[in-house]
Parts: structure tokens; sequence; C-alpha cells
């Protein structure tokens, strides 16, 4: 099997991952079915049944190894608060919301959202350790038609850094992404922006704590991401 074709299957892969985990959230949420919401401990009928099913497609696969065990310290709910550069310390201007969940112990999918000055911002992620190229991949969709693709690496054993090249306008863009596990309950992320050659500069801090989960679980398997904010170039 060629390099390319690798490639391939590995998307089709990742976009079933996503399309599944869209699929169990619709199937799981309360009153999905025009019933009543059901409190925990119930749904032994219908959505009981469709959990389980849920369950049993999110068995771990045989090629899931410690490099993509390593993801699940960002799966649960999150909560953070945002500082943008120019906000003050002590009065950052952004709340985010995000949820994380591990699929087949490979890929880590995440729905995002963000109250900014610019109003909300909805993005979806899927993080994964790309076995043949031996790095992680990131890839970020959001609501503003934007697909990108980052690679990564572990910094250390609680930091996880992404970066990303591509040419916007006609310049040349880079962009990295850092993700620290500062505890069970805790992530930090910051986002860094650069044209051409010129050095980074920061975009955005965020410090996410850990919540429970708002909506039901739909038998999905909970281990330990992130925040991030519509990416526009510095100075825009």
């Amino acid at each position: 099997m060629n390099a390319r074709t690798g490639r391939f299957i590995l998307r089709g892969m990742i976009l079933l991952a996503a399309i599944t985990w869209l699929a169990a959230v619709a199937l799981a949420a309360p009153g999905a079915q025009g019933g009543a919401a059901q409190s925990p401990g119930q749904g032994q009928g219908a959505q009981g049944g469709l959990a389980q099913q849920v369950q049993k497609v999110q068995q771990p696969s045989p090629f899931a190894g410690t490099e993509d065990a390593r993801l699940g310290v960002w799966a649960g709910a999150w909560e953070e608060s945002v500082r943008f550069a120019g906000d003050p310390d002590d009065k950052p201007s952004g709340t985010g919301t995000w949820s994380a969940r591990v699929f087949w112990g490979l890929y880590v999918v995440i729905n995002y959202e963000l109250k900014g000055p610019d109003g909300k911002y909805h993005a979806h992620a899927v993080i994964a350790f790309d076995h043949g190229a031996k790095t992680y991949r990131l890839w970020w969709f959001d609501d503003g038609a934007n697909i990108d693709e980052y690679t990564g690496a572990w910094k250390d054993d609680n930091t996880l850094v992404f970066e990303l090249k591509r040419t916007s306008e006609g310049k040349i863009f880079r962009e990295r992404l850092t993700y620290t596990h500062v505890s069970e309950d805790e992530v930090h992320t910051r986002i860094e922006q650069a044209f051409g050659t010129e050095p980074f500069k920061l975009y955005l801090e965020s410090a996410a704590h850990r919540v429970a989960m708002a909506e039901a679980q739909g038998g999905q398997n909970q281990q330990r991401q992130q925040g991030q904010q519509r990416r526009r170039p510095p100075g825009e």
C-alpha cells in the first residue's frame, strides 16, 4: 500500500468517526425521539438499545497503541476562559465550551463553541496519531468554511504542540497551537500566528476546566483537549 492510498484510508476512517459521533449525539439527546427527557439510570427502552449499539461500535481497535492512548487526556466536557492578545491578564474577553470523545481508541472528536467579542464561533475537530507518518494530526473544521490540517508532537509528557503552514491571500501564514495538560481537570491552550518568516505573535490563551457532561452519554467511553478560536491573521 503506497503513502497516498494510506492517507485516503486514514481520512476515510476519521470522517467515519466524526459521522458516528454526530449520529450518536443526535440519537442520545433528550427528546430526540419525541419523548420526555430521561434522567440518568433510565433509557431501558429504545434509547437504551441505541446506547448499547453505540458502545459496541466504539470497542477499542486492535491497532490502538500507546501513542493513541495519550490523546485520551483531552476527552470529557470543558469550560474555558479565553484571553485574546491585548486583553488584560485579569479580564479575558471570551468564554468557550467544548466536549471531546474517544473513538475506537484511535481518534478524539471535538465539538467547540466560543463566545467572544465578535460573537459566537463553532468548530468541529479530529485529533489522531498517524501510524504511517509517526506524527500527530489535527483536522479543524469551522463555521467560517475553514478546513485546516496541523501536524504535531509531544514537547514533553504534558505538552502537545501542533503547527500549520499554508498560503493566505498570497502570503505564507503559520500557526502554532500549544496544548498543556496541567492536571486531570485543567487544560491550557496557546495560539500563536505569523506571516512569512516573522516571529510568532500571541493570538490567544485559554484555561479550561473539566465539568460534568451536560448531554446523555449514549454509552460512550469517557476518558480524560483544547479550546481554539476563529483563526484570523494578525491585524485583520
